[in-house]
């Protein structure tokens, strides 16, 4: 058997073939380094990538990259990399087998340092393994995502979400496009204005933009009149949870003003009761349950709201259209009919966008998944302790929910 040299060892390491070859191995044990001299053939003639025809060489600029470690010891690659003139009178560095234009890590190493980000889900801690700095190995995100977004497959695109995050303090927003069936990132752009998701739709080829059915979202005005701008022949579908949301809000404002007025007289009945009245209550035997039954009874303008808002869940199981008009119709009337201001506004909410709930019934979407994605974000956010600059912020979302492609090649 032919004995395997350090040469051929780390040849077939970096998986080089002629003209390129490593012509030294030397261990530096004080230094605790391997450091690998790769050379190309004598006399090895370069072509333009474009035109295919010969190149003239320029000159030759000596590279150093950094490897996959050897036995705890960093290993080095050096080469010196020709220079080409192309036939437009560019010049341009001669790409190598073992690295991607212009980084400083072989792609070996690269992807060892984005398998650990994906396992440590930190920058910080990935750097600590990889024995690099923060700042090197939010370089090979960038690259990592930058790749992914150029091999991303043109997959058909039913259902998106449109959603908000706040990045940093100060009202700071982001708004972000998701893919509601693939469970994805597709992308994310500064603030949350029309302007700004309108721009983020446009990222999307036309040929995408007219395979949209539906975009769920809350009420934000700017969300709609983008969608309406961009994806005209979309469905807008209101998210069913901001619904309830609302509803909530206007139940929690009747039991505060309630709450005041009783108080006000003596009877602290309500106090301390803000979380009975938000929770749901399936299993009355609940102790919880118990506490929140004896407010039932009593008669109370915050348990006629509570009742009604729970009502409403009935409408989100209809499957015909004229059912579900019809049902909005009697559930308005009623609450029109209590007299409490605070659930009568959000019922005009529901009338004025009661197309776009309605138009649940057609495409029973939700942006439940954008909402987990919400949440991954903020334990990114915590555990980078903020992100306050959106070029970061997008990298990281992209990396770890964009659902990308990202080894080298």
């Amino acid at each position: 058997m032919e004995e395997l040299t350090l040469e051929h060892f780390y040849a077939q390491s970096l998986g080089l073939a002629a003209p390129w070859r490593v012509v030294k191995a030397v261990i530096d044990g004080e230094r605790k380094e391997v450091r690998i001299r790769v050379e190309c053939a004598a006399g090895e003639a370069w072509v333009d990538p474009e035109t295919r025809e010969r190149a003239q060489i320029k000159d030759w600029q000596e590279r150093t990259w950094r490897h996959l470690d050897t036995c705890e010891y960093q290993t080095i690659i050096t080469a010196r990399v020709p220079r080409v003139v192309l036939s437009d009178g560019r010049t341009m560095t001669v790409r190598v087998p073992w690295a991607e234009p212009g980084g400083r890590f072989t792609k070996r190493f690269e992807s060892r340092v984005i398998a650990l980000l994906e396992q440590c889900r930190t920058v910080r801690g990935a750097a600590r393994l990889a024995r690099l700095t923060d700042d090197q190995v939010d370089g090979v995100m960038q690259r990592a995502v930058a790749r992914g977004l150029l091999r991303r497959e043109d997959e058909p695109l039913k259902y998106v979400g449109l959603d908000e995050k706040a990045i940093a303090k100060g009202h700071r927003y982001a708004t972000i496009l998701n893919d509601l069936e693939g469970g994805r990132v597709i992308d994310v752009v500064p603030e949350r204005t029309q302007e700004a998701a309108a721009l983020l739709l446009r990222t999307l080829s036309e040929e995408k933009r007219k395979q949209i059915e539906a975009v769920a979202m809350d009420m934000w005005p700017a969300y709609i009149s983008a969608v309406e701008e961009v994806l005209p022949s979309a469905d807008i579908v209101f998210d069913r949870f901001h619904v309830k949301k609302h509803l909530g809000e206007a139940v929690d404002k009747i039991r505060r003003q309630e709450h005041r007025e009783l108080s006000a007289a003596g009877n602290l009945i309500l106090k301390g009761s803000k979380y009975l009245w938000l929770k749901t209550h399936e299993d009355m035997r609940l102790k919880a349950s118990r506490e929140f039954r004896a407010l039932l009874v009593q008669d109370l303008q915050t348990g006629t709201a509570w009742a009604l808002k729970e009502n409403f869940d009935h409408f989100w199981s209809y499957r015909q259209w004229g059912r579900a008009c019809r049902f909005i119709d009697h559930w308005m009337e009623t609450v029109f009919a209590t007299g409490l201001t605070a659930l009568e506004k959000a019922a005009e909410m529901i009338g004025v966008h009661a197309e776009g709930i309605l138009n649940f019934i057609f495409h029973r979407i939700t942006n439940a998944a954008s909402e987990g994605i919400n949440s991954t974000i903020q334990s990114l956010k915590h555990a980078a302790r903020g992100l306050p600059a959106f070029k970061t912020f997008r990298t990281r979302v992209l990396f770890f929910l964009g659902k990308l492609d990202l080894s080298p090649a």
